[in-house]
């Protein structure tokens, strides 16, 4: 008769830890993609033939911009890292942008004794200059 008594709960635990695994995994793609995303917008800015030039500072305003709007964080402070090595200086040179960010894991630091569980998402693009 104890077996029965356990059987649901233990069913209900494993349950609930497949589909907050399932729920944790799509937050990490989903900020996985917008670090992506935001490197292309900053390489698409970068790129245009503008006069004065686009700045790095100007590229890396745009990653930021694009990302303090879309990352999902649950109110971590948790900036991307932008690198852009050089800007545009004439036609055909390649324009770089890497985005780095830090994902940390919401529940499986719970389940692995407190250590923090983090994952570095990056995105690069490399375009040519218009």
């Amino acid at each position: 008769m104890v077996l029965p008594r356990l059987n649901l709960p233990l069913s209900w635990v494993f349950f609930l830890l497949i589909v907050f695994g399932i729920v944790e995994w799509s937050l990490y793609l989903f900020n996985d993609h917008i670090i992506t995303d935001a490197s292309r917008r900053g390489a698409r800015r970068g790129i245009v033939q503008a006069a004065p030039k686009i700045s790095e500072s100007e590229i890396r305003s745009t990653v930021l911009n694009y990302t303090g709007a879309r990352l999902v964080t649950f109110g971590a402070q948790n900036t991307p890292s932008v690198t852009v090595p050089a800007i545009c200086v004439t036609f055909g040179d390649d324009l770089e942008v890497t985005v780095s960010y830090n994902y940390q894991f919401l529940l499986l630091p719970a389940l692995t004794a407190g250590q923090v569980l983090h994952q570095n998402n990056n995105g690069r693009t490399v375009m040519k200059c218009e």
